[in-house]
């Protein structure tokens, strides 16, 4: 380095010294001077500039006059307004923080469960439509359960004033659901009043569901995964395979007795529907079928054909009634046990038959009015594997 470049570094330093550490200026007391003079202006000089002037009287043998830089001075207290102004903060509105509303959950509670309801609603309409009562009892028990669970949740949500509606619809429509599922549970059989005030319900909630859904301010992008799988089981005649071998009514079945020393003949001779039926004793009491409701009366004979082989063993034991059951799809019926004495004429019941002596009686079954008995069986249970059935809707 050069004496003029090490010169115009020292002279650097100098400066940057002098402006760092010098002193602020004091201002003027105003209580000691009367007429205090206006304030001058502040002058500041760029630093390359004042390198560039020294640099310059150096080169040209002149004196240094290093002065020092005046700074703006900041006050320790900031200025406090007179009393007459007002702080701009006392006089600004307070900020109220906006409510967290539940309008998402609400929207995702809907969009996840909407698929499920309605499956539900169509698979119980379906078996009330075709009186399953098995049906009935499983997707009734489903509904209610889904449909409480999810009342419980949506009324713990606090939602803005524009999804209120939304709210109220979703909840109407599960408050009927609800309703629907506690009118068809229970053992109880089904019934016209039953079947009419639950398929209410369902039309009810599946309308309240769709105005929550159309009330929704976003579209629906997918179909929730988990879904409740819908099976409608298709009206079919009985197969064989499913009762083993199919017996039209006044077809007989032969088989032998529990020491194998007689043969035995039981047939089923006709069906009948009725809805009354008195009671031939003093009271002359009048059954009526329930709103809704039938009675099946089936005609049952069964026969001692007589002894055979070796053994001395001639009278049989009859089926008793609750050998007997009446079959629809996955729906079993058991008979109603009948009082002697009345307007249908001798009841079926468990006898002991001698040699060539016969037995004919009637079961009386309490079924749905709109049964297809055409698609009905009785199947017997006679033990060691032996189960005949007759279909009702074959004649011989």
């Amino acid at each position: 380095m050069n004496l003029p470049d090490a010169v115009v570094t020292i002279l650097a330093l100098i400066v940057f010294t002098a402006i760092f550490f010098s002193p602020s200026p004091t201002l003027p007391d105003a209580a000691s001077s009367p007429d205090p003079a206006p304030p001058q202006p502040v002058i500041t000089q760029d630093l390359s500039s004042l390198l560039t002037e020294a640099r310059e009287r150096l080169l040209s043998g002149q004196p240094l006059n290093i002065t020092s830089v005046q700074t703006p001075e900041v006050l320790d207290n900031p200025a406090v307004p007179d009393g007459d102004e007002t702080s701009p903060v006392e006089n600004s509105t307070p900020i109220v923080p906006e409510p967290d509303y539940d309008d998402d959950e609400l929207a995702a509670l809907i969009e996840n469960s909407s698929a499920s309801l309605m499956l539900l609603s169509l698979q119980n309409t379906h078996a009330l439509y075709s009186w399953d009562e098995k049906s009935v009892k499983e997707n009734a028990a489903s509904l209610h359960a889904l449909a409480k669970n999810l009342l419980r949740e949506t009324e713990r949500l606090e939602v803005s004033d524009l999804q209120e509606p939304v709210k109220t619809a979703f909840t109407l429509s599960l408050e009927s659901y609800v309703a629907a599922g506690e009118t068809l549970q229970g053992n109880d059989p089904l019934n016209g009043t039953r079947v009419d005030t639950a398929l209410g319900e369902l039309q009810r909630g599946s309308a309240h569901l769709r105005k929550a859904f159309e009330g929704l301010d976003r579209p629906v992008l997918h179909v929730p995964q988990e879904i409740v799988e819908v099976s409608f089981p298709e009206s079919r005649p009985l197969a064989a395979s499913d009762a083993g071998e199919e017996l039209a009514l006044l077809q007989r079945y032969l088989y032998e007795d529990r020491h194998r020393a007689n043969d035995i003949s039981l047939m089923l001779a006709g069906v009948t529907k009725i809805r009354v039926y008195r009671q031939s004793d003093e009271s002359t009491e009048v059954i009526t079928a329930d709103p809704g409701r039938m009675f099946l009366l089936v005609e049952v004979r069964v026969t001692n054909l007589g002894h055979k082989g070796d053994s001395r063993v001639y009278k049989i034991q009859t089926p008793g009634i609750n050998a007997f059951t009446l079959h629809y799809r996955d729906n079993t019926y058991s008979p109603i046990k009948l009082a002697h004495g009345t307007s249908l004429g001798e009841p079926y019941d468990a006898t002991t038959l001698d040699r060539h002596e016969k037995k004919v009686g009637y079961i009386l079954f309490d079924v749905p009015e709109a049964l297809p008995i055409d698609e009905c069986y009785v199947r017997v249970d006679l033990g060691r594997a032996d189960s005949p059935v007759w279909a009702l809707g074959k004649t011989l």
